[in-house]
This record gives C-alpha cells, sequence and structure tokens, in this order.
C-alpha cells in the first residue's frame, strides 16, 4: 500500500511564505547552468548538504555575508 503524499494548499504556502518573511525570509528565484546543479546535487549525496535550498543558502550567505564579516584592507 502506498501513502498518499499531501500537497500542500496554495493557502497553506501562502501562510508558510509570509511566517517566513515576517522572520526576515525573501524568496529568490536563480537559474544555474547543469553543472552547478549537478555539482549541488553531489554535495547532497555526499551528505554535505540535505538539500539545494540548503547548499544554495550556504553559497549566498559565504558569498556575501563572510565578506562583511572580515576587516577590509587597507
Amino acid at each position: 500500500m502506498t501513502a498518499k503524499v499531501r500537497k500542500p494548499s496554495a493557502l497553506s504556502m501562502a501562510e508558510a511564505r509570509k511566517r517566513q518573511r515576517e522572520a526576515g525570509f525573501y524568496e529568490t528565484t536563480v537559474v544555474v547552468h547543469e553543472r552547478v546543479r549537478d555539482a549541488i546535487d553531489r554535495a547532497i549525496s555526499e551528505g554535505r548538504f540535505k538539500s539545494r535550498r540548503d547548499a544554495m543558502e550556504h553559497a549566498i550567505q559565504v558569498a556575501f555575508l563572510e565578506q562583511d564579516s572580515k576587516a577590509m584592507p587597507r
């Protein structure tokens, strides 16, 4: 017997997005080359990340947030 997968309703998705925005998160769409997608999928299969979302959030944080915390060269 196969368990039915419940598809989230549009209302529950809207509520989830609203809660995320209230927590300071914003949704954005990113188009990546298949090489990048394949590299992300490899990292997930190796256990480095749980999902593409986690992998992409990590990459964005490293690229932008960590540089903000480093001292700027003079």
